[in-house]
């Protein structure tokens, strides 16, 4: 767990305000979140691939440079980063 310390003459005004930003940007981390999941499904529709496994296949160039398989690979990328932000802002206490 990550420790966020605020110190400030007014920390007890300003520690809401951070928890409050925390809280937002969480939101919209998963706002994010759910909406990359819905465009890999159509991804995993359209190819009959689970996202996973695709991105392991491209990554290990098994697959060719076609513009969907490179739009399917940022998304999922996209997916792995808003994930891990998820997470860490997640795992922040204010002190």
């Amino acid at each position: 767990m990550t420790q966020l310390i605020v110190k400030s003459p007014s920390a007890s005004q300003v520690r809401p305000l951070i928890q409050a930003a925390l809280d937002h940007e969480i939101r919209l981390l998963k706002i994010g979140i759910e909406k990359t999941k819905r465009r890999l499904a159509d991804f995993e529709k359209q190819f009959s691939m689970e996202s996973s496994r695709f991105y392991q296949d491209f990554q290990d160039g098994n697959m060719d440079d076609k513009m969907d398989y490179m739009k399917w690979a940022g998304e999922y990328e996209t997916l792995l980063q808003l994930e891990s932000d998820y997470d860490e802002i997640r795992g922040i206490q204010v002190c």
